[in-house]
């Protein structure tokens, strides 16, 4: 049976984000949503010194959260 790139790199949440990790971009969608969720309510005066840095780039994270009608291609 042959194996497409499409089902190699969605085989799993985990396999994706890594894919996604990979691409060479400044940012994504993942991007906007850690900053909309994450930053519009921040006090940190310095952003190297996260306190959601477990999310900050984490591709996987994105992959969990629920789809809204706004961000549906």
């Amino acid at each position: 049976m042959t194996v497409t790139v499409f089902e190699r790199i969605t085989k799993s949440p985990e396999v994706l984000g890594k894919f996604l990790a990979c691409l060479p971009v400044m940012e994504g969608p993942w991007d906007d949503r850690f900053h909309e969720q994450f930053c519009a309510g921040c006090d940190a005066e310095n952003c190297d010194a996260c306190p959601n840095e477990e999310f900050r780039n984490n591709h996987g994270w994105w992959l969990t959260l629920e789809a809204g009608k706004e961000r549906d291609a």
